[in-house]
C-alpha cells in the first residue's frame, strides 16, 4: 500500500466513533465499553508507531509525533496525521519512495495510567484502599503507590514518573493530605500539566472537608468541580470516573 493509502486509512480509522454507555448501564458494560475503547485507541496508536518509523522521522512534525507517542498522545496525534495528510509535497515525495526499508519496530514498554490516586497515607484504610478496588474492578489503569511502587524503586522519581503518565488525577484532599510535602508536589505537577495544555485532568474529591476549607487552603483549584466522598460510594465514584474516561476517548 502507498504511503498516502496507508496514511488516510490511519486518519479514517479516527472518525469511528466510540461506544458511549447510558447513564444507566450496568458494571459489565462499562467496563467492556471501556476496555473496548481503551483497545481499539492503543491498536491505533501501535499502528501509528509503525507508520512513524516507516515514513515520518524526517517530516517537520516528526520530532514533536515521536514525543506524542512516547506519552500516548492520542488527539495530538490524529491532528499531526491530517496535517500531514495536507502536505502534498511530502505525501509527493513519500509516494516517490513508498519501497524504502522499514526498520525493525520495537514496540515501547512504557506504563502507562489512566488515573493516578494522589493522597494522604493516612487515608489508605479508611477509604483508598475501597476506592481502588471499585477502579480497578473496572478494569482502570490506576497509579497508586501501593500496588505500583516495587521494592528497591526510587520513590521519589517513580512517583512524578507517574504524575506525567497519568490521563487523569484522582485527588483525594482531606485534613490529612494538608501540608504534606508529597501530596501538595503532585498536585502542583498536576495543576501546572493541566494549566499548560487546558485540558481537564484533576478530578478532586473532597474526603472529611468542607468547600470552605478547601477554598482556605487551595484556592487555585476551589474552582474545579469537585465531589464529597460522604455523598457517594467508591463504586459510584468509579463509575462516574470511567464516564470521564470514556468521554475523553470519544473526544479523541
Amino acid at each position: 500500500m502507498a504511503f498516502e493509502e496507508e496514511l488516510n486509512a490511519l486518519v479514517q480509522r479516527t472518525k469511528a466513533n466510540d461506544e458511549n454507555p447510558s447513564r444507566t448501564a450496568s458494571y459489565e458494560t462499562i467496563n467492556r465499553t471501556l476496555n473496548e475503547n481503551k483497545k481499539r485507541h492503543e491498536v491505533w496508536m501501535n499502528d501509528v508507531d509503525i507508520f512513524y518509523n516507516k515514513y515520518l522521522k524526517e517530516h517537520p512534525l516528526g520530532q514533536k509525533i515521536d514525543t506524542w507517542l512516547f506519552h500516548r498522545k492520542y488527539d495530538q496525534l490524529v491532528a499531526a496525521l491530517e496535517s500531514i495528510s495536507e502536505d502534498k509535497d511530502f505525501i509527493n515525495k513519500m509516494n516517490g519512495i513508498s519501497t524504502v526499508e522499514v526498520p525493525k519496530y520495537k514496540a515501547k514498554m512504557l506504563p502507562e495510567y489512566d488515573v493516578f490516586i494522589s493522597h494522604a497515607n493516612a487515608d489508605k484504610e479508611a477509604f483508598i484502599e475501597e476506592m481502588y478496588n471499585s477502579l480497578n474492578k473496572l478494569g482502570v489503569k490506576i497509579f497508586y503507590d501501593k500496588e505500583t511502587l516495587e521494592w528497591g524503586d526510587k520513590f521519589k522519581d517513580k512517583i512524578l514518573e507517574g504524575t506525567k503518565k497519568s490521563e487523569f488525577a484522582i485527588i483525594v484532599i482531606s485534613t490529612n493530605f494538608f501540608g504534606r510535602e508529597w501530596t501538595e508536589r503532585e498536585l502542583s505537577e498536576f495543576l501546572n500539566r493541566q494549566n499548560q495544555n487546558g485540558q481537564k485532568l484533576i478530578l478532586p474529591i473532597l474526603h472529611n472537608i468542607t468547600i470552605e476549607q478547601l477554598k482556605e487552603k487551595y484556592p487555585s483549584i476551589a474552582d474545579i468541580q469537585a465531589i464529597d466522598s460522604s455523598k457517594y460510594t467508591c463504586d459510584q465514584i468509579a463509575l462516574l470516573f470511567a464516564r470521564q474516561f470514556i468521554k475523553r476517548l470519544k473526544a479523541y
